[in-house]
């Protein structure tokens, strides 16, 4: 293969660009018994008895622990939690004034047996300044906090085209930071899904109607450089922003969860219903140590697709002397591999054939422009096959995830190249990874 370097002078500006951020029982009992062989039919007996009551309604088996990372799950399914409507479960902060703003109801469900419909009327009295039906956690988040966000929302047929948006969670920033909007939020408008992050309405395109919906949200809580977030529906990433996630404050901010509906505190705003119900399931919420897998709803996805598999090294069909390939893959966002021209690619060895299932890949000036490019895969680095081809957002600088079109395969070697961008005919990606198991 003939390598062609080409001169610094053809290359393009180099800026800086934001540190790498890092994606990362049952209890058993032993007992002896000696017993006399006339009883040994009837012991056995009466542990069956036992085991088949605690299953169909008895006393319930102790449940599986979670992770590690994961420090709430809200479920329902704890009868503790089950308070709803006269207050929130244990550590959360009731936001409703009506009886049916929100309940413990058997249908439908997610998963187990239990889930949360929430309820808000037009006419319901004002709550916290405004029309909500929500449960919040407490103001109480610290600094600088990561946190993982699994939960899964079912929008009924009733829930219909609205001109009027309505919030179905939302990160609130601290009580004593000077008011404001929610840093981040999740709603829908105008018959879509919605994320608003500081401002920026982010279209994910149109809602179903009486399915569960899983969300995976994962936030770095940062004032500079180090903050980012990303977002799953239905086990697919759909979302990813790096810098700044909060304005600031001496606390993170806290997660609420239900209907939220400000534009019906002011009567002379228009609407075209009167009545919004929801049901919510499956909350989990973690910390630092959790992966996707830890929080997301009934397992979702494929969760070896959270994950990347470590690349050995990186060749590239041509470079430029200041960004080489292995610039790709130093974990250093600051720095890149460039190459000029139609399909000018960067191969990514992963020094055995592991299963993967797709690239997260972050693009030289992503925010300012889109790239068109294929991914491909080979097991010996000679016969590449097609794995996906389409192209990138042009609107952030930190990875974009994108899964194969046929699903996972085996592969060694993954190949990325580049075709078109607006402004110049450079590949210039900053970081790129592959997902796998």
């Amino acid at each position: 293969m003939t390598v062609i370097r080409c001169s610094p002078m053809l290359s393009e500006t180099h800026t800086g660009r934001h540190p790498r951020r890092e994606w990362r029982g049952r209890a058993g009992h032993r007992g002896v018994m000696t017993v006399i062989w006339k009883r040994v039919a009837a012991s056995a007996a009466a542990v069956l008895v036992t085991v088949v009551v605690m299953v169909l309604g008895g006393t319930p088996l102790p449940a599986q622990a979670d992770p590690a990372g994961v420090f709430r799950t809200l479920n329902w399914e704890a009868a503790a939690d089950r308070t709803m409507p006269a207050s929130a479960p244990p550590g959360f902060v009731k936001q409703w004034v009506a009886d049916h703003g929100a309940a413990v109801v058997s249908s439908p469900v997610r998963d187990g047996s239990y889930a949360a419909r929430f309820e808000l009327d037009r006419g319901d009295p004002i709550q916290s300044g405004s029309k909500r039906a929500e449960i919040s956690q407490r103001d109480e988040q610290p600094l600088n906090a990561e946190r993982w966000y699994g939960f899964s929302v079912n929008l009924p047929a009733s829930w219909v085209y609205d001109v009027s948006a309505e919030i179905v969670s939302q990160w609130h920033q601290c009580d004593d930071c000077g008011g404001g909007s929610p840093p981040l939020a999740l709603l829908t408008d105008e018959g879509h899904w919605k994320v608003d992050f500081r401002g920026d309405i982010i279209d994910l395109g149109p809602y179903a109607t009486g399915a569960w919906t899983d969300w995976v949200v994962h936030v770095k809580w940062r004032t500079d450089t180090q903050g980012m977030f990303e977002v799953w529906r239905n086990g697919q990433r759909v979302l990813q922003r790096s810098g700044a996630t909060h304005a600031g404050g001496p606390r993170s901010p806290y997660f609420k969860f239900g209907i939220y509906k400000w534009d019906w505190a002011n009567p002379d705003k228009p609407s075209t219903t009167s009545q919004r119900v929801m049901f919510y399931d499956s909350l989990r919420l973690g910390d630092q140590r959790a992966v996707y897998a830890d929080v997301a709803p009934g397992g979702s996805g494929d969760p070896s697709c959270a994950g990347t598999v470590p690349v050995a090294s990186a060749t590239a069909t041509t470079w430029e002397a200041i960004n080489p390939p292995a610039q790709a893959i130093d974990g250093n966002f600051s720095t890149r591999w460039s190459g000029q021209g139609f399909g000018a690619s960067l191969i990514l060895d992963l020094g055995s054939v592991r299963r993967v299932c797709g690239t997260r890949v972050a693009w030289h000036l992503g925010d300012q422009r889109w790239n068109d490019y294929t991914t491909y895969t080979s097991v010996d680095g000679v016969a590449y096959t097609k794995a996906w081809e389409g192209r990138s957002s042009g609107t952030t600088l930190g990875f974009e995830q994108e899964l194969f079109t046929t699903g996972p395969r085996d592969a060694r070697y993954v190949k990325v190249s580049f075709w078109q961008n607006p402004q110049n005919d450079w590949a210039s990606i900053t970081e790129a990874a592959v997902l796998g198991s």
